[in-house]
């Protein structure tokens, strides 16, 4: 299975201007146009601005990537929290509830003596 980009960009001709876009493939049959820009006079400034565009546009998607998984870092830290303080207090609730039970049960032994 042959590993291909998932964004890149395409040049292409429509009578003397030149067009420039920012793909991403969403499928192995299927992409998309993220980002584009018409009306070039060459093919070379479309390829400098494609070639440009496509840098930044990836710098971008890392730098939301990584904020993206800080965040979840966070989510999964006080999601862990929660549950243990839910745990913690099941447990505490069990215990006084048991200590009580016992209590109740000292105290009807202690009547019927």
């Amino acid at each position: 299975m042959a590993q291909q980009n998932k964004f890149a960009y395409r040049i292409t001709q429509d009578g003397d201007k030149w067009h420039a876009e920012i793909t991403r493939r969403v499928t192995a049959r299927r992409t998309s146009v993220s980002k584009q820009k018409k009306g070039f006079d060459s093919e070379e400034s479309a390829q400098i601005w494609a070639k440009d565009t496509l840098a930044e546009f990836l710098a971008n998607q890392q730098i939301a990537t990584k904020r993206k998984a800080d965040k979840r870092v966070l989510r999964n830290q006080l999601a862990a929290k929660a549950e243990a303080e839910k745990i913690a207090a099941a447990a505490l609730y069990e215990k006084k509830r048991l200590a009580a039970i016992e209590e109740l049960d000292q105290q009807q032994d202690d009547e019927t003596e």
